[in-house]
């Protein structure tokens, strides 16, 4: 990198095709431009000055870095409503740049999370001097991230309600507001009843669980779900394995057109949202700086695609840490390619290769006034700050087996060897319950030797949106119901002697909205009613985990 120099600082405010004015900050490199131009758009301002060392590393490597107050935000005038006027003021601040000398006609967007939504929602309609995508932490399928089978991420986006409403809560803990918002019934009345102003974007997730209803088939959010496939520029994908948006940036790098994805790059690390390591697990190998991520991979590709220098990796690929292992792989496809392996429920508590031919059934209780607190997992906000309110994200010590009575355990033997898992782990259970509506989580761990256990992936569904339904579905109380619950990517090592673990529940919170036993929109239930949930496994019931084991390395690139 070029030593820290003097820059040109200037401050616009940019005029849109309404008249709104959005503050707009220009640092230039010293010397002669024109220069490459990263361009970013950010609603997580206060109006002052920016100091961003990592924003400043570009400026010093040559490059002009144009970030911009969203709308309502910061110095920029206009109204704050989230995500509804980000294409057009993208759009027009796009062209201003054009028309500015400093600029050499190359541009590339960049910044992670809401940042990368206001990349995605321009990318059908780049003009041709916009030349790649840098994304980090954020999909285009926003259903998906939203909810899991019809159940509400209140982690992700109540929490981010509460932070974003612009209430100023006089020294109160935000995690403690956020707290309460979870608890809040029915939760479509949290927003004018606990922040004191109603929040229509929200409200309109709350109305909209499943991926077949209105919201998500036109307008804004279809258009951003297909955004991906027609994307004519590289697209350079920063993601970590238990970040909020983990399976939407899967599932966008898959929708890639094959020509633009070999030109492409999604690189998965041990990281959250913030994309940093975090949790209880130590992760050899899974810093961020370096050419796995950080400053050094951003320049790397800027350099790439801006100024068509050499690109040092591989392209085309998914380069991803294997927790457990402490190894990053190159994997030309993914899934890679794998063996299914299945270990049934079996017996008392077993996980076992071979299916038991008697039936067993265990029972057990469902309060939604006691749930199951959040351990752990990749569906989580809570990374930022300190605060007893906040869930622990990431990879976590578990609680013993038997710790509730409302969670039941499954256990393998140790394995006889290390097993490399990479791709989606899915569990079959077969279920019923006395509620006309409910809920059921699993939680795939690994025990160490030790006795510890640390969670690998978890899952949820409603009955109402079992098996991936796009529509809520009628559920008859007391009947056997087969659920298939897939699980998010995952590439991880399960050490020799170590066990696997499953735990069932029905509810995981707040990662998840508690369902409150009724049929109907959650949000709008102001009562809940206890359940009894049942297991059935063995003979006819076949249920099982079943776990993407990397059998042959035939389409790795390189470890």
């Amino acid at each position: 990198m070029n030593e820290p120099g003097e820059i040109n600082v200037s401050g616009f405010m940019v005029e849109m095709r309404d008249g709104v004015r959005l503050k707009t900050h220009v640092w230039l490199p010293r010397g002669e431009g024109p220069w490459s131009v990263v361009f970013l758009r950010n609603p997580y301002v206060d109006g002052g000055e920016i100091h961003d060392p990592d924003l400043m590393k570009l400026v010093h490597n040559g490059y002009a870095v144009v970030c911009q107050e969203c709308r309502g935000r910061g110095a920029s005038e206009g109204e704050w409503e989230p995500f509804v006027n980000e294409r057009s003021d993208g759009l027009d601040t796009l062209n201003w740049i054009l028309g500015q000398p400093w600029q050499d006609g190359n541009i590339g967007l960049y910044g992670g999370s809401y940042l990368s939504f206001n990349q995605w929602v321009l990318a059908d309609e780049l003009p041709p001097e916009v030349k790649t995508l840098y994304i980090s932490v954020l999909g285009t399928d926003q259903n998906g991230f939203i909810y899991m089978n019809g159940m509400f991420r209140h982690d992700i986006y109540t929490n981010w309600a509460t932070s974003n409403a612009g209430v100023d809560w006089g020294g109160r803990d935000p995690a403690e507001v956020a707290a309460e918002a979870y608890r809040y019934r029915p939760q479509v009345e949290m927003d004018e009843k606990l922040l004191g102003k109603r929040l229509d974007w929200y409200r309109d997730f709350l109305a909209n669980p499943g991926s077949g209803d209105p919201l998500w088939q036109e307008g804004l959010w279809e258009e951003l779900h297909s955004i991906p496939s027609k994307v004519n520029v590289p697209v350079c994908m920063a993601a970590g394995w238990f970040d909020i948006a983990l399976d939407a940036m899967f599932r966008s790098f898959a929708q890639l057109r094959p020509e633009i994805r070999e030109r492409s790059r999604l690189v998965v690390g041990p990281w959250v949202h913030s994309l940093i390591p975090y949790g209880d697990l130590a992760f050899p190998n899974g810093e961020v700086e370096g050419p796995n991520g950080g400053t050094r991979a951003v320049l790397e590709w800027f350099d790439y695609t801006l100024k068509g220098k050499p690109y040092p990796d591989k392209l085309g690929v998914v380069h991803a840490y294997t927790i457990g292992s402490g190894q990053w792989t190159t994997w030309s496809e993914w899934p890679p390619r794998h063996e299914t392996v299945s270990c049934f429920l079996n017996a008392e508590g077993g996980l076992d290769p071979t299916r038991e031919k008697r039936e067993w059934s265990i029972s057990f209780p469902y309060d939604p006034a006691d749930p199951v607190e959040t351990a752990g997992g990749s569906g989580l906000l809570s990374v930022y700050g300190d605060s007893p309110y906040l869930p622990k994200a990431a990879s976590v010590l578990q609680p013993e087996p038997g710790y509730r009575a409302d969670v039941v355990t499954f256990l393998s033997e140790p394995l006889a060897r290390n097993l490399s898992i990479a791709g989606r782990i899915s569990v079959v259970l077969f279920v019923s319950s006395t509620a006309e509506d409910t809920a059921f989580t699993v939680k795939i761990s690994e025990v160490h030797p030790s006795g510890e256990a640390y969670n690998i992936a978890d899952g949820i569904t409603s009955l109402a949106y079992r098996n991936g339904s796009s529509t809520a579905i009628a559920y008859e109380p007391g009947k056997i119901e087969r659920i298939d619950i897939e699980l998010w990517p995952i590439a991880w090592r399960l050490g020799s002697g170590s066990r696997i673990r499953l735990d069932v529940s029905s509810s995981n919170f707040p990662a998840y909205h508690v369902h409150p036993n009724l049929a109907g929109n959650w949000a709008e239930q102001g009562e809940i009613r206890t359940a009894v949930q049942t297991l059935y496994w063995g003979d006819r019931y076949e249920a099982s985990v079943e776990l993407p084991v990397v059998a042959k390395a035939s389409n790795l690139v390189d470890s």
